[in-house]
């Protein structure tokens, strides 16, 4: 349903940068049309419950290249926010806007729009995104390359977020750069269970399928798809993407 036209909507900013958390704070204060509901980075994002179900938007900052680990932390703001309100909208802004697994991430937890960080830089774009989203053209897009996700063995049935969750939980990514007794039995269990939770396809390391029957993925297969989808990537020349 449309909101009244003389409505107060309330906003919340969510981004590690503290620049461009200010930043948009201020910026989103001085209409008179817009209440600042909170402006949180993406730690105490995560903190937060109520704030949601009393808001109408959340603009979420999808990257932190600073982190060692998940380098999208706004797919788990995202998520996190889904679990408290289904129907506030979701606005992710991203120096990322090329990278197709922030874009698969995205679509899995349920973003409404996503904006390049450029075209919000401009004072009259944003509040256009937060007071009339219903006629935006900024959905969540679909993956620039979807012959690259195969290469890593992502498909339609593949869950990433649920994939990175189990990663994370389980210090994946340290206990695969050990290289411990690669073919022994508890290997053998957790290229399973990771799998029963991720549903990649077992590909091999130029991206086909193997030779032979192969149930899970190997173990250098879950490494390169843990740093596709965890990790930010260099933009190229023709992108023009600034970190966010």
């Amino acid at each position: 349903m449309p909101r009244p036209v003389d409505a107060c909507v309330r906003v919340v900013v969510v981004d590690d940068d503290a620049v461009n958390r200010h930043g948009m704070a201020a910026l989103l204060s001085a209409s008179d049309r817009i209440t600042l509901a909170g402006a949180y980075d993406h730690d105490e994002a995560l903190t937060v419950d109520d704030v949601w179900s009393e808001a109408d938007v959340a603009i979420v900052d999808a990257a932190d290249h600073r982190r060692t680990t998940d380098q999208f932390p706004g797919v788990a703001v995202v998520e996190h926010i889904r679990r408290h309100a289904q129907r506030l909208t979701v606005i992710v802004v991203t120096g990322h806007f090329f990278d197709d697994a922030v874009r698969r991430r995205m679509r899995e937890a349920r973003a409404d729009f996503f904006y390049h960080r450029a075209d919000m830089a401009d004072a009259e774009a944003l509040y256009d995104a937060v007071l009339h989203p219903e006629s935006a053209r900024r959905r969540v897009p679909e993956p620039r390359d979807p012959e690259g996700q195969f290469r890593h063995g992502v498909s339609e049935h593949t869950r990433v977020n649920r994939a990175v969750g189990y990663a994370l939980e389980n210090a994946l990514e340290e206990r695969l750069a050990e290289h411990a007794e690669p073919r022994s039995r508890r290997w053998l269990r957790l290229r399973g269970d990771f799998n029963r939770v991720a549903r990649l396809t077992p590909v091999t390391s130029d991206g086909r399928r193997p030779d032979r029957p192969q149930d899970e993925p190997s173990l250098p297969q879950i490494t390169r798809f843990i740093a596709w989808a965890m990790k930010v990537k260099h933009p190229t020349a023709d992108q023009d993407e600034s970190s966010a």
